[in-house]
This record gives C-alpha cells, sequence and structure tokens, in this order.
C-alpha cells in the first residue's frame, strides 16, 4: 500500500456427468474462489496474443492469503468485493472457515508431514515505513496478522529504496530456500510505500510413485507454432487416476503424505488437439468452480504415459487483471481501508492498493515437485461440465501444450496453476 500525495459451450448444470465418471460440485458454487480466474485469464488473453509469453505458473493460494491479509483491514464495498473473490459471504467464514485459513493453519502446525515426504513452508510478512512509527497499525490488525498469519509488522524505509529492497528481498530468499532469491527490484518501490504485505510458499512433495529414471527419454514435444522439439519424458507402468472428457484428458499423480492428513496431487489437463490448449483454458476461464471440483477420476493402468519434465519461473503483475475480473475498490483511493494504520497517522489522507506482484517457480522430475511463490501487495495513501467419453483413450501423452495445477484435495485449495508450451525454455528467477 503506498502514498500518493474456439471456446466449448457447456451447461453449469452438466459437468463431468455420465454414468462411469461423475463429478461432485462443490458446496455453494457461486462462492467459488474467483482467484483461479487471474491464471486463467493472463493465460487467455496470452492465447489471443499468440502465447507470446511462454510457460506460465502461478499461485492462487498465495494470492489468496495476501488478499485475505488486505480484507482484515476493509470495510463497506471494498470489503464485500474482496469478500466475493476470495469466495466468502462473512468474514467469519474468511477467518474460521475457508479452506484457505484452515490449510494455513493445519501446515503451520505441521510443515514437513508425518514423515517429511512432504515439505511445505508459508511465511507472511509485513512492513511498515519508519515515518509512520512502529505502533502505526491498529492493534486489532496487529493481533489479526499474529494469531491467523503468525506475522507482525517490520519497519522499513521505503524512501531508501535499495535498502529496502535488500531487506524485503532477503526475507523472501530465506523463506524460500533461495529458489526465489529476488522478488523486489528497485524500479518496483516509488518511496511512498506506507505498508507492504507479502506471502511466500514454498512446496517440496514427493511422488507416492516415483518415476523410474533409468526410464525416462528424449521424444519429441510439438509446439505450438508447429515445430518440434526434443524433451526428456518420464513414463510408468504403474497404475494412475484417470478421466477423459470431452476435449481432453486429465491424470492424477498423488504426492506421498504419509502421517498428514492432507492430500496433495498434481492434475495434468491435457487438451486432446494439439492445438487444443486455449480452448481448454476457456473451459475453466467459464466456470471457475470445476478447479474446485471432485472429478472422481477412475484408477487405471495405462497403455502408454509419458508427461515431459519442466521448470517454470514466472513473474507477473496481477492488478490490471482483477480490476478487469471486478476487484477495483482496493485499487482506488476509498475511506474503506481504515482498519489497518491509525487514523492519527494518516490523517486526511487514504490507503490504496497500489500493486500487486507475484513470482512462482515451479520444477517437475523423476521424484516429485519442487516449487514456491511469494507474492506481495503495497498500499499507498492518497492525498485528500462436461461428458466423459464413452470409450476412453488408453494412453496419456503430454507431448503437446497442456495445463497442470497442483492441489491440496481435501478442502480444496488450489497451491498452483501453470501451462507449459516448451519444456524446454526457462528463464531463472
Amino acid at each position: 500500500m503506498a502514498e500518493e500525495s474456439r471456446p466449448y459451450k457447456k451447461s453449469k448444470r452438466d459437468i463431468f456427468h455420465d454414468d462411469s465418471c461423475k463429478a461432485s460440485v462443490v458446496n455453494h458454487r457461486n462462492l467459488a474462489p474467483k482467484i483461479t480466474t487471474v491464471a486463467t485469464k493472463i493465460l487467455l488473453d496470452d492465447a489471443h496474443n499468440g502465447f507470446k509469453k511462454g510457460n506460465l505458473v502461478c499461485s492462487p493460494f498465495s494470492l489468496d492469503i495476501v488478499l485475505g491479509m488486505l480484507a482484515f483491514g476493509a470495510k463497506g464495498q471494498t470489503l464485500e468485493q474482496l469478500l466475493e473473490f476470495l469466495g466468502h459471504e462473512t468474514m467469519e467464514q474468511l477467518r474460521s472457515k475457508s479452506p484457505t485459513s484452515k490449510l494455513f493453519a493445519q501446515i503451520l502446525s505441521n510443515p514437513n508431514g508425518g514423515d517429511g515426504s512432504l515439505d511445505i513452508r508459508l511465511a507472511n510478512g509485513v512492513w511498515v515505513a519508519n515515518k509512520m512509527a512502529p505502533d502505526c497499525l491498529k492493534s486489532s490488525y496487529k493481533k489479526v496478522l499474529k494469531t491467523l498469519y503468525n506475522t507482525k509488522a517490520r519497519c522499513v524505509d521505503f524512501t531508501n529504496k535499495a535498502k529496502a529492497v535488500r531487506k524485503i528481498n532477503s526475507w523472501v530468499d530465506k523463506k524460500t530456500k533461495s529458489l526465489i532469491p529476488t522478488l523486489l527490484s528497485e524500479e518496483e518501490l516509488t518511496g511512498k510505500e506506507v505498508v507492504v504485505l507479502a506471502n511466500a510458499l514454498y512446496f517440496k512433495g514427493k511422488w507416492t510413485e516415483p518415476f523410474a529414471v533409468n526410464m525416462t527419454k528424449n521424444k519429441d514435444f510439438h509446439l505450438i507454432s508447429g515445430e518440434k522439439v526434443s524433451v526428456p519424458f518420464m513414463t510408468s507402468r504403474k497404475q494412475f487416476q484417470y478421466g477423459s472428457f470431452e476435449g481432453y484428458q486429465m491424470l492424477k499423480i498423488p504426492y506421498k503424505s504419509e502421517g498428514q492428513s492432507n492430500e496433495f496431487s498434481m492434475y495434468i489437463i491435457l487438451p486432446n488437439m494439439k492445438d487444443g490448449l486455449q480452448d481448454l483454458l476457456q473451459v475453466f476461464h467459464s466456470d471457475h468452480a470445476l478447479f474446485y471440483e471432485d472429478f472422481n477420476l477412475k484408477t487405471r493402468k495405462l497403455d502408454e504415459l509419458w508427461i515431459p519434465k519442466f521448470k517454470i519461473s514466472y513473474t507477473f503483475k496481477p492488478s490490471d487483471v482483477m480490476n478487469e475480473l471486478g476487484l477495483t475498490l482496493p485499487f482506488n483511493p476509498t475511506k474503506e481501508l481504515t482498519g489497518i494504520v491509525k487514523s492519527r497517522y494518516l490523517g486526511k489522507n487514504m490507503l490504496y492498493v497500489s500493486d500487486v506482484l507475484q513470482k512462482s517457480f515451479i520444477e517437475i522430475d523423476e521424484s516429485g515437485t519442487k516449487a514456491v511463490a511469494t507474492s506481495l501487495l503495497s498500499e499507498r495513501k492518497k492525498t485528500s461440465r462436461r461428458h466423459q467419453r464413452p470409450t476412453p483413450p488408453a494412453s496419456f501423452v503430454a507431448d503437446h501444450p497442456f495445463m497442470f495445477m497442483i492441489r491440496e484435495d481435501t478442502s480444496p485449495a488450489v497451491f498452483f496453476i501453470g501451462v507449459v508450451l516448451n519444456p524446454v525454455e526457462y528463464s531463472s528467477p
């Protein structure tokens, strides 16, 4: 926060439904979080522009936490917009009944799982401008930060951009185990920031059934352009949970989680057509509740299974996209972000969100997944369902662009969403 002086036709009642594969619709479907639409909107916009951004990954879960921290300082229509976007009707739902809040509490109490097979770290950071004084935050907001988000405010001199950037980046580097060494640059600070909220998410999971390294072999991956690249593909002869639907296939790869109540899985969603990614994205964007469905996939041994190894790093600012999706008020000076800073430190000025930044990283190999995300929100003050195919194919060959997500299935909470356009391409975070 800162200071300013081809699409599928689909019925919502007919999603993943027939006699052999049914998906139960999430409760209160209309209240499914809209966080996932940030990812699909960015992906679709890029699709309309010829997929120029390349591979992409982002974390709805991380963004959910940062916006949740903001909601506790909001009121009126601004709060209503935030709650609707997060899929809640009341603050009580956000506080104690949301999948994010429940899962967050579980992870904080048991970050390494029962046998260490899952390593999940969540950290929230709050930085307050030195000029505002250490006690500028309202006591009620400090209590929320401590009890719900396991953090407290830290002072930083935003006018000294180099020092502020070093301080925040050092925190991010530590919390993501150096997978994201830098989140901010000096150019991304104005020096007028009052409050900066950040979340860092680190996820490392081992497959329940690892892929054998000696079975990995190079195969052709077909790009959107029609070209082909040679890529290391993992394979397995073991059973997987699989479903074939109109226009696409889905494969679920569970993570090992012995001794832990959480059930994490990666879902690879593969369009049947080599150029079908845009249509697939449109389906999930048009009905964002799909990300939270119980797909009820069937366990079976596939005649052929090939999945490329890949590594993705992606940085984006979702502010404009969230505006387009209806979350507008937090980004405009109003008198409705009054629950964060004491009024005497603001005078006649008003807080608003000046920017949101997220950087994510994911790596998939034979043993499992390593993924991290950081989301940052800065505030300033302003002066005055589809049918399953009847005969699903007996193979799953991900040799063309596809979508994926990592989800905790009991919540359900979507940790990561992304697309793989070219497994060979990678730019370091």
